[in-house]
């Protein structure tokens, strides 16, 4: 027995055995949940290292040794926020979430949700507690480091939200780019030709998604693009999006259409226009982004872009299922089709 195995029984957890053994946490959780994909070998080796160590089976989670497999959803939170660690995700996610669970409920595959600020010590600390076959990302902020320990680990993961280039992973995203294009389209066939995007904030790779839209759509369209045209919010709420509206509005430059990257945003966005004394959709045209249901209440309606959220879940599902099941290495970005719904804000 080597010395590593002969100090701190009472303390051993899944990393160690996996260290042991020269296999990934993944797998020693396989092999102790008694999950069917691992080879008998293997078994068999990361079985004499958790006795070897006096692995306390205890550690397991009741829900996953009852389990055939377990999932976890993992969201991102800023680390400055005042939200708690373990709130629940809405929204996007909350829908992504749905989606997915759709997909894993109908195979016994047991699921749960943490909210975190997501760095390599605070997840390897939670997968210690909490051993798992795959993860899912939500969201369209990454831990770049993270990312990367994740795929040293062999733990099969899927983004669901964004992609996170430049790291090549498994990732299903909607289609942002489709979706600006779609509205400038129809902002261009309004007659509206000076076109501004209010953006979400710059750490998300949807921002960069949407802004990739805007002048890809306003280059096709032959309409002008100047700095002034795209304007920072930051979060994605209602407020965020008045003060960017203001701040827009304020540079006196010519402005006939703003695309907001959030619904939320754009209900704020709705009441600074207001307050300046311009009309929508007579002076300023509005779009929105997500099909949020109060799109449709806001005042006038807001026209948006929507996509299905819960086909985004189901695709990351299957993708998972399919990395879990020893597909290839190779990583796949799919698309969610997104759509234009036209209401009376322009």
């Amino acid at each position: 027995m080597s010395d590593s195995l002969s100090h701190n029984k009472n303390n051993t957890t899944i990393r160690d055995i996996a260290h042991e053994a020269n296999v990934s946490i993944s797998t020693v959780s396989r092999v102790l949940n008694d999950h069917p994909h691992v080879d008998d070998e293997t078994r068999q080796a990361v079985w004499k290292i958790a006795s070897e160590l006096d692995y306390p089976m205890s550690k397991l989670r009741g829900n996953i040794q009852k389990a055939s497999r377990s999932i976890i959803f993992l969201s991102h939170y800023q680390e400055d926020s005042p939200i708690p660690s373990d709130v629940k995700v809405n929204g996007i996610e909350q829908l992504v979430v749905w989606g997915a669970q759709s997909i894993f409920e109908r195979k016994g595959i047991a699921t749960y949700t943490h909210k975190l600020i997501m760095n390599v010590g605070e997840i390897s600390e939670l997968l210690e507690k909490n051993p798992v076959d795959g993860v899912i990302f939500l969201g369209g902020i990454y831990n770049y480091d993270l990312l990367q320990w994740f795929q040293e680990q062999l733990i099969p993961f899927v983004t669901a939200g964004a992609h996170a280039y430049p790291i090549n992973v498994n990732a299903v995203m909607a289609n942002y780019v489709q979706g600006m294009g779609y509205a400038i389209d129809h902002l261009a066939e309004t007659g509206r030709s000076h076109i501004c995007l209010v953006n979400g904030p710059t750490t998300t790779k949807t921002s960069e998604e949407k802004y990739k839209g805007l002048r890809l759509g306003l280059s096709l369209q032959n309409l002008p693009y100047e700095d002034y045209q795209t304007s920072q919010g930051n979060p994605f709420n209602i407020e965020s999006g008045y003060i960017a509206t203001l701040r827009l509005l304020a540079c006196a430059k010519p402005i006939d259409a703003i695309i907001y990257a959030d619904d939320g945003m754009a209900v704020g966005g709705l009441k600074a226009i207001k307050e300046s004394g311009r009309r929508v959709p007579d002076d300023i045209a509005v779009i929105g982004f997500h099909n949020y249901e109060y799109a449709r209440f806001a005042d006038p309606a807001l026209t948006t872009i929507g996509f299905d959220m819960q086909m985004m879940g189901r695709l990351a599902a299957q993708r998972l299922e399919l990395l879990m099941d020893g597909a290839s290495d190779d990583c796949h970005v799919m698309t969610v089709p997104t759509s234009l719904i036209i209401r009376e804000s322009t």
